[in-house]
């Protein structure tokens, strides 16, 4: 009986040893995760759809044309921005509309020409009408924060 016990508080002492290594406040763990993605990414910006065209063939790719609205990395304003990404990502459920707005974090273009956002989901969120980034959170799906204070968060996770 006495190994048993010893196993029980072992077990008891690595899980609070582990969740108290866990960042509990949600902007250090954000930030956290920004700086992962960010550091990734060759293009940051926000931008809107204008166009998108689909291959018909699975293998093929899905060519994405895109208007920067606000430039974060090697990117300018206004800039016309055309992506493709392999055919795949569309029929998984990873798509784009005309006229959506969206904040992304690319990968640097891979040997065919093809990018992705950082992560999947984590290099892309939705910015609302207001100009807000629609940030995902465990607690509650996602909160809107302002772009402006996104983006000194992601200059500042880079520079770091």
């Amino acid at each position: 009986m006495r190994p048993l016990v010893v196993l029980v508080i072992l077990v008891i002492l690595s899980v609070s040893i582990s969740a108290s290594a866990q960042p509990r406040d949600s902007s250090l763990s954000r930030t956290l995760s920004t700086q992962r993605v960010a550091r990734a990414a060759k293009l940051i910006f926000s931008g809107v759809v204008l166009q998108v065209k689909r291959s018909e063939s699975t293998s093929g790719s899905t060519q994405i044309t895109f208007r920067v609205e606000d430039a974060i990395r090697d990117v300018r304003r206004g800039q016309i921005i055309r992506v493709s990404e392999w055919s795949g990502l569309w029929n998984s459920g990873e798509r784009y509309a005309t006229g959506e707005h969206v904040l992304l974090f690319l990968y640097p273009k891979s040997k065919l020409g093809l990018t992705s956002p950082v992560g999947g989901q984590a290099g892309r969120s939705a910015v609302d009408t207001a100009g807000r980034v629609l940030v995902p959170s465990p607690q509650n799906g996602s909160h809107p924060m302002p772009l402006k204070t996104l983006k000194a968060e992601i200059q500042r996770a880079v520079q770091e």
